[in-house]
């Protein structure tokens, strides 16, 4: 994993930072400006690209079989857990 093409202003994201907010960006939890770097790292990375399928698929799949929306606290400890399954994958 790396850093990749130069978005608006000269600013990148590497591939930690664009896994570590797939699902802000999937959300539109983050500010254009920054949901464009992503965007651009995404489009250039293929490993990446790749994880963004995945959330995003897990995501669909998780919203069609859920018909009440699950506590914050429960995105939360879900998201710690998938990012601390990252780091010990590697």
């Amino acid at each position: 994993m790396s850093t990749h093409d130069d978005g608006p202003q000269g600013e990148r994201v590497d591939c930690a930072q664009a896994i570590d907010q797939l699902f802000e960006f999937l959300d539109a939890e983050m500010d254009d400006a920054r949901g464009d770097l992503i965007r651009v790292h995404l489009a250039s990375c293929e490993q990446c690209l790749a994880e963004y399928d995945v959330v995003d698929h897990i995501k669909a799949l998780v919203k069609r079989s859920c018909g009440e929306r699950a506590p914050e606290e429960l995105h939360v400890r879900i998201r710690t857990q998938l990012t601390v399954l990252r780091a010990e994958l590697g």
